[in-house]
């Protein structure tokens, strides 16, 4: 099974200087060391959209996004067993879709 958290941590080390460039606002979540299930997690912001990327090391990923101007309510999924290749064109998408006007 990849190594999701480490793939998502190396996602965010190539595109964070990109995309703080470009105005978006960026958090990181990192859970402690120990936890029965270890995650990391990325926040995009820019104006009104705001999507969040959490994956844990046990291969699951849940995906959130929302547009405060038109959403009252974020959308949100839940995916299990995400391959590596997968879950870095979550990513994209998601950056993708903080830029779309």
């Amino acid at each position: 099974m990849p190594d999701l958290p480490s793939s998502l941590k190396g996602w965010y080390e190539r595109k964070s200087s990109l995309l703080v460039e470009r105005g978006v606002k960026i958090g990181i979540f990192d859970s402690p060391e120990g936890r029965d299930k270890n995650s990391f997690g990325v926040s995009l912001e820019l104006d009104s959209r705001i999507s969040y990327l959490t994956v844990w090391d046990s291969g699951e990923v849940q995906i959130s996004s929302i547009d405060l101007d038109t959403d009252l309510a974020p959308k949100e999924e839940y995916r299990e067993s995400v391959p590596e290749g997968d879950l870095l064109v979550i990513a994209d998408n998601l950056a993708t879709w903080v830029f779309r006007t």
